[in-house]
């Protein structure tokens, strides 16, 4: 089970690195939450996923970790501000992704879009 988990993470990370939303294995209901939202649904999380992609440069996978249907995948995102270090924790059934729980410091996200949003 723990390298089918491993593929699925993988196949996720490589889906947001070439912005392919339809190549998302996620389950319908996936549930996902960050410092900065909350998102449900596939399609709720596809127009998140449009809105975050500009800001990415690149992703680098540190370390993946699984046990049973979960997994943890420790990230490095380069993004328009900056490197942060990302920590995402996922949960798989039945081949797709029904939540994911990102850990990271919002502040570089949230100063450099007040910068590009002030007047």
């Amino acid at each position: 089970m723990r390298e089918e988990v491993i593929r699925v993470v993988e196949a996720y990370i490589d889906a947001v690195r070439r912005n392919d939303a339809d190549g998302l294995p996620l389950h319908p209901d996936v549930l996902f939450e960050s410092p900065l939202n909350r998102i449900q649904g596939v399609a709720a999380f596809q127009k998140g996923l449009a809105d975050f992609v500009p800001l990415l440069k690149s992703i680098e996978v540190v370390r993946l970790t699984a046990d049973d249907d979960t997994c943890a995948a420790v990230l490095k995102l380069d993004t328009i501000f900056g490197l942060l270090p990302f920590l995402e924790f996922f949960h798989v059934r039945d081949g797709q992704i029904v939540s994911i729980r990102a850990y990271y410091d919002p502040r570089p996200i949230v100063e450099g879009m007040s910068r590009t949003s002030a007047p």
